[in-house]
């Protein structure tokens, strides 16, 4: 047994004498990928310029002028009621746009008078007005140049409408 123990001893020492000669096994770096900063474009935004919109015209509303008519001085006086602008009435003419409203009111005491459109605009029996007050309206909605006259009294100057766009 005492050769077990010596060749037990022997094989030890041997091990530990050829164990620092073994080499350990050396880590081969591997190649790792550097990053390389790719340069991106600077993107400058442009901003376009807004194409302008035209500002459209207020709507016009329409306006209603009132015509006194008497059997004496015909169509006397005009007034426009929805505005505070005075109308252009000159010359027993009276200048409009189109849609505008006009008004005729009866001011004779004593006479029926009857209101003529020269271009046969209206009916002749509604534009009738028999007593103090009374009215007719017509709303002139294509542009033209029209005389209106009263039929008991023709000698009583005419009354022009120019109505424009």
């Amino acid at each position: 047994m005492k050769n077990i123990k010596l060749i037990s001893i022997i094989l030890i020492i041997l091990s530990l004498a050829f164990l620092g000669c073994v080499k350990a096994p050396v880590a081969t770096p591997t190649a790792t990928p550097t990053a390389t900063e790719t340069v991106k474009p600077t993107v400058v935004p442009t901003t376009v310029a807004p194409t302008p919109t035209p500002t459209p015209a207020p709507a016009r509303l329409p306006a209603v002028y009132k015509v006194d008519v008497d059997d004496i001085l015909g169509f006397y006086r005009v007034r426009l009621i929805t505005s505070t602008t005075p109308p252009i009435y000159n010359n027993y003419t009276l200048n409009i746009n189109t849609g505008d409203e006009v008004i005729w009111i009866s001011e004779s005491e004593d006479y029926t008078i009857t209101i003529v459109s020269e271009q046969g605009l209206w009916d002749n029996t509604s534009a009738k007005l028999r007593w103090n007050t009374q009215r007719f309206n017509y709303t002139f909605n294509n542009p033209g140049t029209y005389g209106v006259y009263l039929r008991e009294f023709p000698k009583v100057k005419h009354q022009k409408i120019i109505v424009t766009q």
